[in-house]
Protein backbone atom coordinates (compact mmCIF):
# COMPACT_ATOMS: atom_id res chain seq x y z
CA UNK A 1 0.00 0.00 0.00
CA UNK A 2 3.20 2.03 0.26
CA UNK A 3 1.92 4.30 -2.80
CA UNK A 4 -1.38 5.21 -2.18
CA UNK A 5 -0.58 9.09 -1.75
CA UNK A 6 0.96 9.22 -5.21
CA UNK A 7 -2.20 7.30 -6.35
CA UNK A 8 -3.90 10.60 -4.50
CA UNK A 9 -2.15 13.28 -6.22
CA UNK A 10 -2.25 11.42 -9.50
CA UNK A 11 -5.57 10.34 -9.57
CA UNK A 12 -7.02 13.41 -11.87
CA UNK A 13 -4.43 11.39 -14.62
CA UNK A 14 -6.75 8.23 -14.75
CA UNK A 15 -8.36 8.73 -17.30
CA UNK A 16 -5.14 9.26 -19.52
CA UNK A 17 -4.27 5.72 -18.64
CA UNK A 18 -3.81 3.11 -21.16
CA UNK A 19 -5.29 -0.84 -21.74
CA UNK A 20 -2.61 -3.16 -22.06
CA UNK A 21 -2.65 -6.41 -24.19
CA UNK A 22 -1.35 -9.72 -22.20
CA UNK A 23 1.03 -11.79 -23.53
CA UNK A 24 3.11 -14.54 -22.30
CA UNK A 25 6.99 -15.73 -22.08
CA UNK A 26 8.25 -18.31 -21.03
CA UNK A 27 5.49 -21.05 -19.80
CA UNK A 28 2.69 -19.73 -18.08
CA UNK A 29 4.54 -16.19 -16.69
CA UNK A 30 2.62 -12.86 -16.39
CA UNK A 31 3.37 -10.37 -18.81
CA UNK A 32 1.74 -7.11 -18.70
CA UNK A 33 2.45 -4.74 -22.04
CA UNK A 34 1.69 -1.76 -21.69
CA UNK A 35 0.45 1.75 -23.85
CA UNK A 36 1.57 5.01 -22.29
CA UNK A 37 -0.58 7.29 -21.59
CA UNK A 38 -0.03 10.11 -23.63
CA UNK A 39 -0.13 7.84 -26.68
CA UNK A 40 -2.93 8.78 -29.03
CA UNK A 41 -3.76 5.18 -29.64
CA UNK A 42 -4.64 4.89 -25.48
CA UNK A 43 -8.74 4.63 -25.67
CA UNK A 44 -7.93 6.57 -22.25
CA UNK A 45 -5.87 9.45 -24.58
CA UNK A 46 -6.79 12.72 -22.74
CA UNK A 47 -5.65 14.84 -25.29
CA UNK A 48 -3.01 17.50 -24.70
CA UNK A 49 -0.77 17.91 -21.49
CA UNK A 50 1.79 19.95 -21.10
CA UNK A 51 5.43 18.82 -20.12
CA UNK A 52 4.87 21.08 -17.11
CA UNK A 53 1.71 19.42 -15.56
CA UNK A 54 3.36 16.10 -16.34
CA UNK A 55 6.57 17.31 -14.23
CA UNK A 56 4.37 18.35 -11.33
CA UNK A 57 2.36 15.54 -11.20
CA UNK A 58 5.84 13.91 -10.85
CA UNK A 59 6.68 15.92 -8.43
CA UNK A 60 3.64 15.89 -6.11
CA UNK A 61 3.78 12.87 -6.36
CA UNK A 62 7.05 12.06 -5.31
CA UNK A 63 6.64 14.28 -1.89
CA UNK A 64 3.17 12.20 -1.61
CA UNK A 65 5.12 9.05 -0.98
CA UNK A 66 7.41 10.23 1.25
CA UNK A 67 4.54 12.01 3.39
CA UNK A 68 3.14 8.20 3.59
CA UNK A 69 6.05 6.40 4.25
CA UNK A 70 7.70 8.64 6.96
CA UNK A 71 4.54 9.77 8.83
CA UNK A 72 2.00 6.64 8.77
CA UNK A 73 1.05 3.41 10.73
CA UNK A 74 2.20 0.88 8.01
CA UNK A 75 -0.44 -1.85 8.00
CA UNK A 76 -0.28 -5.37 9.91
CA UNK A 77 1.66 -7.85 8.19
CA UNK A 78 0.13 -10.90 7.08
CA UNK A 79 0.23 -14.30 5.53
CA UNK A 80 -1.32 -16.73 3.96
CA UNK A 81 -0.78 -20.00 1.09
CA UNK A 82 -1.52 -21.18 -2.11
CA UNK A 83 -0.57 -23.76 -4.78
CA UNK A 84 -0.85 -22.24 -8.34
CA UNK A 85 0.66 -21.68 -11.34
CA UNK A 86 2.01 -18.24 -13.17
CA UNK A 87 -0.58 -15.87 -14.44
CA UNK A 88 -1.14 -13.25 -17.12
CA UNK A 89 -2.55 -9.80 -16.78
CA UNK A 90 -3.42 -6.89 -18.92
CA UNK A 91 -2.31 -3.69 -17.49
CA UNK A 92 -2.07 0.23 -18.41
CA UNK A 93 -0.13 3.11 -17.61
CA UNK A 94 -1.31 5.59 -15.30
CA UNK A 95 1.55 8.76 -15.10
CA UNK A 96 4.45 6.74 -13.43
CA UNK A 97 2.45 4.08 -11.89
CA UNK A 98 1.38 1.12 -13.31
CA UNK A 99 -2.54 -0.71 -13.48
CA UNK A 100 -3.07 -4.21 -13.98
CA UNK A 101 -6.81 -5.32 -14.98
CA UNK A 102 -7.54 -8.22 -13.13
CA UNK A 103 -11.01 -10.14 -13.54
CA UNK A 104 -12.25 -11.02 -9.92
CA UNK A 105 -14.74 -13.52 -8.92
CA UNK A 106 -17.06 -16.77 -10.83
CA UNK A 107 -20.55 -15.68 -11.91
CA UNK A 108 -21.75 -18.49 -14.15
CA UNK A 109 -24.56 -19.16 -15.16
CA UNK A 110 -25.53 -15.49 -15.61
CA UNK A 111 -25.32 -13.64 -19.05
CA UNK A 112 -21.72 -11.99 -19.84
CA UNK A 113 -19.12 -12.05 -18.55
CA UNK A 114 -18.30 -14.72 -15.97
CA UNK A 115 -15.68 -12.49 -13.81
CA UNK A 116 -16.05 -8.74 -13.39
CA UNK A 117 -12.57 -7.00 -14.23
CA UNK A 118 -11.02 -4.24 -11.72
CA UNK A 119 -8.10 -2.23 -12.40
CA UNK A 120 -5.63 -2.28 -9.50
CA UNK A 121 -2.68 0.01 -8.72
CA UNK A 122 0.62 -2.51 -8.73
CA UNK A 123 3.25 -1.48 -6.26
CA UNK A 124 6.05 -3.17 -5.21
CA UNK A 125 6.50 -1.65 -1.82
CA UNK A 126 2.81 -3.31 -1.05
CA UNK A 127 2.02 -6.78 0.14
CA UNK A 128 -1.73 -6.61 0.55
CA UNK A 129 -4.24 -7.02 -2.98
CA UNK A 130 -7.64 -5.44 -1.79
CA UNK A 131 -10.21 -4.09 -4.02
CA UNK A 132 -13.58 -1.65 -2.55
CA UNK A 133 -16.11 -3.88 -2.02
CA UNK A 134 -20.35 -3.94 -2.33
CA UNK A 135 -21.75 -2.74 1.09
CA UNK A 136 -19.12 -0.28 1.67
CA UNK A 137 -19.84 2.59 3.64
CA UNK A 138 -18.31 4.71 3.08
CA UNK A 139 -16.84 4.15 -0.34
CA UNK A 140 -14.58 6.56 -2.27
CA UNK A 141 -15.61 6.70 -5.93
CA UNK A 142 -15.86 4.00 -8.20
CA UNK A 143 -17.33 4.25 -12.11
CA UNK A 144 -18.18 0.44 -12.27
CA UNK A 145 -20.05 -1.41 -9.59
CA UNK A 146 -18.17 -2.17 -5.81
CA UNK A 147 -17.08 -5.86 -6.63
CA UNK A 148 -20.40 -8.04 -5.25
CA UNK A 149 -18.76 -10.58 -3.43
CA UNK A 150 -21.86 -12.18 -2.08
CA UNK A 151 -22.78 -13.00 -5.44
CA UNK A 152 -19.62 -14.51 -6.65
CA UNK A 153 -19.50 -18.40 -6.63
CA UNK A 154 -15.95 -18.47 -5.54
CA UNK A 155 -16.17 -16.64 -2.03
CA UNK A 156 -14.84 -17.89 0.72
CA UNK A 157 -15.51 -16.31 3.85
CA UNK A 158 -12.48 -16.70 6.51
CA UNK A 159 -13.71 -16.28 10.09
CA UNK A 160 -12.51 -14.16 13.00
CA UNK A 161 -9.54 -16.24 14.81
CA UNK A 162 -9.40 -18.93 11.84
CA UNK A 163 -6.24 -20.22 12.19
CA UNK A 164 -5.94 -19.82 8.15
CA UNK A 165 -6.36 -15.96 8.65
CA UNK A 166 -3.36 -14.06 7.86
CA UNK A 167 -4.26 -11.46 9.86
CA UNK A 168 -3.88 -10.78 14.02
CA UNK A 169 -7.40 -11.26 15.52
CA UNK A 170 -7.66 -7.47 16.46
CA UNK A 171 -7.91 -6.93 13.28
CA UNK A 172 -10.93 -8.70 12.48
CA UNK A 173 -13.33 -6.98 10.73
CA UNK A 174 -17.55 -7.95 12.26
CA UNK A 175 -17.03 -12.00 12.96
CA UNK A 176 -14.81 -12.39 9.86
CA UNK A 177 -10.62 -12.05 9.17
CA UNK A 178 -9.98 -8.62 8.29
CA UNK A 179 -7.55 -5.94 7.66
CA UNK A 180 -6.89 -2.31 8.69
CA UNK A 181 -4.91 -0.14 6.63
CA UNK A 182 -4.04 3.90 7.22
CA UNK A 183 -2.02 5.96 4.59
CA UNK A 184 -0.31 9.49 5.43
CA UNK A 185 -0.77 12.16 7.87
CA UNK A 186 -3.95 13.54 8.86
CA UNK A 187 -6.71 13.58 7.69
CA UNK A 188 -5.67 10.18 7.29
CA UNK A 189 -6.95 8.04 4.12
CA UNK A 190 -7.42 4.59 5.65
CA UNK A 191 -9.26 1.17 4.36
CA UNK A 192 -11.02 -1.01 6.18
CA UNK A 193 -12.66 -4.70 5.25
CA UNK A 194 -12.43 -8.24 5.32
CA UNK A 195 -10.04 -10.62 3.81
CA UNK A 196 -11.43 -13.72 1.57
CA UNK A 197 -10.18 -15.97 -0.68
CA UNK A 198 -11.65 -15.37 -4.37
CA UNK A 199 -10.72 -16.79 -7.81
CA UNK A 200 -8.79 -13.84 -9.50
CA UNK A 201 -8.68 -14.56 -13.28
CA UNK A 202 -6.14 -13.08 -16.24
CA UNK A 203 -6.34 -13.02 -19.82
CA UNK A 204 -3.61 -15.65 -21.45
CA UNK A 205 -1.91 -15.12 -24.84
CA UNK A 206 -3.97 -17.67 -26.53
CA UNK A 207 -7.11 -15.59 -26.45
CA UNK A 208 -7.97 -17.39 -23.49
CA UNK A 209 -8.09 -16.94 -19.61
CA UNK A 210 -6.49 -18.24 -16.90
CA UNK A 211 -7.94 -18.24 -13.33
CA UNK A 212 -6.62 -19.08 -9.65
CA UNK A 213 -8.69 -19.42 -6.50
CA UNK A 214 -8.57 -19.10 -3.32
CA UNK A 215 -6.15 -16.38 -3.14
CA UNK A 216 -6.01 -14.38 -0.23
CA UNK A 217 -8.14 -10.83 -1.06
CA UNK A 218 -9.03 -8.13 0.43
CA UNK A 219 -12.78 -6.60 0.28
CA UNK A 220 -12.68 -3.07 1.33
CA UNK A 221 -15.81 -2.10 3.43
CA UNK A 222 -14.89 0.94 4.84
CA UNK A 223 -12.78 3.63 2.77
CA UNK A 224 -12.03 6.91 3.79
CA UNK A 225 -10.57 10.16 2.98
CA UNK A 226 -9.97 9.10 -0.13
CA UNK A 227 -9.35 12.77 -2.43
CA UNK A 228 -11.13 10.54 -5.68
CA UNK A 229 -12.95 11.80 -8.61
CA UNK A 230 -16.61 10.71 -9.40
CA UNK A 231 -14.61 9.24 -12.58
CA UNK A 232 -12.33 7.46 -10.87
CA UNK A 233 -12.22 4.05 -12.29
CA UNK A 234 -9.23 2.29 -9.80
CA UNK A 235 -10.68 -0.47 -8.01
CA UNK A 236 -7.79 -1.29 -5.51
CA UNK A 237 -4.22 -2.06 -5.41
CA UNK A 238 -2.12 -5.09 -6.24
CA UNK A 239 0.63 -5.88 -3.75
CA UNK A 240 3.74 -6.80 -5.11
CA UNK A 241 6.09 -6.21 -2.13
CA UNK A 242 8.24 -7.95 -0.39
CA UNK A 243 6.55 -6.98 3.41
CA UNK A 244 7.48 -9.04 6.92
CA UNK A 245 7.15 -12.86 7.82
CA UNK A 246 3.57 -12.51 7.71
CA UNK A 247 3.30 -10.93 4.33
CA UNK A 248 1.92 -12.94 1.43
CA UNK A 249 2.01 -10.94 -1.80
CA UNK A 250 0.52 -11.98 -5.28
CA UNK A 251 3.98 -13.47 -6.51
CA UNK A 252 4.33 -15.44 -3.49
CA UNK A 253 0.48 -16.14 -3.36
CA UNK A 254 0.74 -17.87 -7.04
CA UNK A 255 4.13 -20.14 -6.05
CA UNK A 256 6.89 -17.64 -7.48
CA UNK A 257 9.89 -17.26 -7.05
CA UNK A 258 10.61 -13.79 -9.05
CA UNK A 259 8.81 -11.06 -11.29
CA UNK A 260 10.54 -8.51 -13.22
CA UNK A 261 9.09 -5.32 -15.80
CA UNK A 262 11.09 -2.79 -18.04
CA UNK A 263 9.87 0.43 -17.77
CA UNK A 264 10.02 3.03 -21.31
CA UNK A 265 9.60 6.45 -21.69
CA UNK A 266 8.41 6.83 -25.20
CA UNK A 267 4.77 7.38 -25.29
CA UNK A 268 4.48 4.95 -28.30
CA UNK A 269 6.24 1.86 -27.07
CA UNK A 270 5.10 -0.77 -24.46
CA UNK A 271 6.12 -1.73 -20.77
CA UNK A 272 5.73 -5.00 -19.05
CA UNK A 273 5.55 -6.93 -16.21
CA UNK A 274 6.16 -10.14 -15.57
CA UNK A 275 5.72 -12.76 -12.98
CA UNK A 276 7.02 -16.23 -12.73
CA UNK A 277 9.94 -17.93 -15.45
CA UNK A 278 9.51 -14.78 -18.30
CA UNK A 279 11.37 -13.04 -15.05
CA UNK A 280 14.27 -14.77 -14.98
CA UNK A 281 16.95 -12.70 -16.72
CA UNK A 282 20.39 -14.07 -17.96
CA UNK A 283 22.80 -12.93 -20.44
CA UNK A 284 26.76 -11.07 -21.01
CA UNK A 285 24.42 -7.38 -19.63
CA UNK A 286 23.11 -8.58 -16.80
CA UNK A 287 24.50 -7.31 -13.70
CA UNK A 288 23.16 -8.32 -10.01
CA UNK A 289 23.26 -6.91 -6.81
CA UNK A 290 21.72 -8.77 -3.30
CA UNK A 291 18.42 -7.44 -2.08
CA UNK A 292 18.38 -7.02 1.43
CA UNK A 293 15.39 -6.35 4.38
CA UNK A 294 15.67 -2.47 5.53
CA UNK A 295 13.74 -0.20 7.78
CA UNK A 296 10.56 -0.33 5.90
CA UNK A 297 9.41 -3.91 5.54
CA UNK A 298 7.71 -3.93 2.41
CA UNK A 299 9.94 -2.15 0.30
CA UNK A 300 12.88 -4.35 -1.46
CA UNK A 301 16.69 -2.58 -0.42
CA UNK A 302 19.73 -2.70 -2.29
CA UNK A 303 23.80 -1.74 -0.61
CA UNK A 304 24.22 1.63 -2.71
CA UNK A 305 27.82 2.79 -1.92
CA UNK A 306 28.46 5.65 -4.34
CA UNK A 307 26.79 8.11 -7.41
CA UNK A 308 29.15 9.11 -10.12
CA UNK A 309 28.52 12.12 -12.73
CA UNK A 310 29.53 10.99 -16.10
CA UNK A 311 32.29 8.70 -14.62
CA UNK A 312 33.51 10.75 -11.89
CA UNK A 313 32.88 9.34 -8.69
CA UNK A 314 31.61 12.04 -5.67
CA UNK A 315 32.90 9.77 -2.70
CA UNK A 316 29.60 9.29 -0.98
CA UNK A 317 31.08 6.05 0.70
CA UNK A 318 29.11 5.39 4.14
CA UNK A 319 26.17 8.25 3.35
CA UNK A 320 23.73 5.05 2.50
CA UNK A 321 24.03 3.13 5.92
CA UNK A 322 20.19 4.00 6.37
CA UNK A 323 19.52 1.75 3.31
CA UNK A 324 18.47 2.54 -0.34
CA UNK A 325 15.21 1.30 -1.46
CA UNK A 326 14.58 0.52 -5.18
CA UNK A 327 10.88 1.51 -5.75
CA UNK A 328 8.39 1.52 -8.50
CA UNK A 329 5.55 3.82 -6.16
CA UNK A 330 8.01 6.75 -5.96
CA UNK A 331 8.26 8.71 -9.36
CA UNK A 332 11.49 10.73 -8.47
CA UNK A 333 14.56 9.19 -6.96
CA UNK A 334 14.94 10.95 -3.38
CA UNK A 335 18.48 10.88 -1.94
CA UNK A 336 19.40 11.56 1.98
CA UNK A 337 20.17 15.56 2.62
CA UNK A 338 24.12 15.27 2.27
CA UNK A 339 24.35 13.00 -0.63
CA UNK A 340 22.04 15.27 -2.42
CA UNK A 341 23.97 18.69 -1.71
CA UNK A 342 27.16 16.56 -3.19
CA UNK A 343 24.97 15.51 -5.88
CA UNK A 344 23.65 18.74 -6.84
CA UNK A 345 27.56 20.61 -6.71
CA UNK A 346 28.32 17.54 -8.46
CA UNK A 347 25.69 18.35 -11.62
CA UNK A 348 26.54 22.57 -10.89
CA UNK A 349 29.89 21.58 -11.72
CA UNK A 350 29.45 19.81 -14.80
CA UNK A 351 27.23 22.63 -16.43
CA UNK A 352 29.63 24.82 -15.31
CA UNK A 353 32.47 23.80 -17.62
CA UNK A 354 29.85 25.00 -20.69
CA UNK A 355 29.65 28.39 -18.53
CA UNK A 356 25.56 27.23 -17.67
CA UNK A 357 24.99 28.51 -14.06
CA UNK A 358 22.07 27.20 -12.30
CA UNK A 359 18.76 29.69 -12.08
CA UNK A 360 18.06 30.78 -8.57
CA UNK A 361 15.16 31.93 -6.84
CA UNK A 362 15.46 34.78 -7.79
CA UNK A 363 16.16 34.65 -11.75
CA UNK A 364 14.13 31.12 -13.01
CA UNK A 365 11.35 32.30 -14.77
CA UNK A 366 7.85 31.63 -13.55
CA UNK A 367 7.52 28.52 -16.74
CA UNK A 368 10.74 26.31 -14.89
CA UNK A 369 9.60 23.70 -12.65
CA UNK A 370 9.82 23.60 -9.35
CA UNK A 371 12.81 21.41 -8.81
CA UNK A 372 15.38 22.27 -7.06
CA UNK A 373 18.18 22.53 -9.22
CA UNK A 374 17.56 23.69 -12.90
CA UNK A 375 19.70 25.56 -15.47
CA UNK A 376 18.65 27.74 -18.92
CA UNK A 377 18.86 25.62 -21.80
CA UNK A 378 21.13 27.26 -24.45
CA UNK A 379 20.12 26.67 -28.01
CA UNK A 380 21.52 23.62 -29.46
CA UNK A 381 22.94 22.00 -26.66
CA UNK A 382 23.08 18.21 -25.97
CA UNK A 383 26.26 17.74 -23.87
CA UNK A 384 24.41 15.66 -20.96
CA UNK A 385 26.06 13.74 -18.70
CA UNK A 386 25.21 10.24 -17.13
CA UNK A 387 24.72 9.59 -13.63
CA UNK A 388 25.63 5.87 -12.56
CA UNK A 389 24.20 4.40 -8.84
CA UNK A 390 27.30 2.10 -7.66
CA UNK A 391 25.70 -0.86 -6.17
CA UNK A 392 27.27 -3.84 -4.34
CA UNK A 393 28.51 -5.57 -7.10
CA UNK A 394 26.92 -3.43 -10.21
CA UNK A 395 26.30 -0.41 -11.72
CA UNK A 396 23.15 1.23 -12.85
CA UNK A 397 24.18 3.47 -15.23
CA UNK A 398 21.22 6.05 -15.58
CA UNK A 399 21.07 7.65 -19.25
CA UNK A 400 20.11 11.29 -19.73
CA UNK A 401 16.51 10.91 -20.52
CA UNK A 402 16.31 9.01 -17.33
CA UNK A 403 17.73 12.25 -15.28
CA UNK A 404 16.75 15.63 -17.03
CA UNK A 405 13.78 17.24 -17.46
CA UNK A 406 13.79 19.29 -20.17
CA UNK A 407 11.79 22.51 -21.96
CA UNK A 408 12.27 25.23 -23.60
CA UNK A 409 14.27 27.62 -21.42
CA UNK A 410 15.15 24.82 -18.89
CA UNK A 411 17.07 22.12 -17.85
CA UNK A 412 15.73 20.17 -14.69
CA UNK A 413 17.71 17.62 -12.53
CA UNK A 414 15.23 15.07 -11.64
CA UNK A 415 16.02 14.26 -8.58
CA UNK A 416 15.21 15.51 -4.80
CA UNK A 417 16.36 15.50 -1.01
CA UNK A 418 14.32 13.28 1.50
CA UNK A 419 14.25 11.79 4.66
CA UNK A 420 15.64 8.80 2.85
CA UNK A 421 17.33 7.63 -0.49
CA UNK A 422 15.32 5.38 -2.71
CA UNK A 423 15.55 4.78 -6.36
CA UNK A 424 12.41 6.18 -8.29
CA UNK A 425 10.91 5.11 -11.09
CA UNK A 426 11.92 8.09 -13.41
CA UNK A 427 15.02 6.60 -13.06
CA UNK A 428 14.27 3.17 -13.63
CA UNK A 429 13.12 3.92 -16.88
CA UNK A 430 14.13 1.62 -20.04
CA UNK A 431 16.22 -0.84 -18.18
CA UNK A 432 14.82 -4.06 -17.26
CA UNK A 433 14.80 -5.17 -13.51
CA UNK A 434 14.42 -8.86 -12.11
CA UNK A 435 13.30 -9.63 -8.28
CA UNK A 436 14.73 -13.14 -7.98
CA UNK A 437 13.89 -14.83 -4.56
CA UNK A 438 15.84 -18.12 -5.59
CA UNK A 439 19.23 -15.76 -5.42
CA UNK A 440 21.15 -14.35 -2.99
CA UNK A 441 22.76 -15.68 0.14
CA UNK A 442 20.72 -15.79 3.46
CA UNK A 443 23.47 -16.50 5.37
CA UNK A 444 24.48 -12.69 4.64
CA UNK A 445 21.17 -11.02 5.04
CA UNK A 446 20.19 -11.25 1.57
CA UNK A 447 16.64 -12.24 0.64
CA UNK A 448 17.31 -12.04 -3.06
CA UNK A 449 19.03 -10.72 -5.88
CA UNK A 450 17.92 -7.65 -8.42
CA UNK A 451 19.12 -8.03 -11.86
CA UNK A 452 18.74 -5.64 -14.47
CA UNK A 453 20.47 -4.61 -17.88
CA UNK A 454 19.15 -2.04 -20.50
CA UNK A 455 16.06 -2.59 -22.27
CA UNK A 456 15.38 -1.44 -26.18
CA UNK A 457 12.07 -0.99 -25.97
CA UNK A 458 11.73 -1.59 -29.25
CA UNK A 459 9.41 0.50 -32.37
CA UNK A 460 6.27 2.24 -31.94
CA UNK A 461 3.25 0.55 -31.49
Amino acid sequence: MAFMETLLSLISLLSSALLLHAAVEGPKAITLRLIHPFSPHSPFYPGNITNMEKIDLLIQGTEARMDHLFSTKREENWNGSSEVDDIVAPMKYTGFYYVAQVGIGSFPPLPGPKVIPYFFMMDTGSELTWVQCEGCDPCFPLQQQNFPYKRSQSYKPIPCGDPTCPTPKQDCFQSFCGFRISYGESPSPSAVGEIIRETLTFPSDFRGTESYSTLFLGCGFQSRNFRFPQQNQIGGILGLGFGGPRTFPLWNQVGKKRFSYFLCTSEHTNSKLYIGEGAKMVGPQVLSTPLLRGSKPTLYYVDLQDISIQNVRLGLQGSFSSGTAIDTGCPISLLVSNAYARVRIGFVQYFTQFHIQPYDNGSKPKDVPILDLCFPNPSGFNRYPTMTFHFKGADLVVQPPGIFMVGRNYICVALKSGPATMIGVFQQTNYKFSYDFELGDRRRGEVGALLFAPQDCGSPS
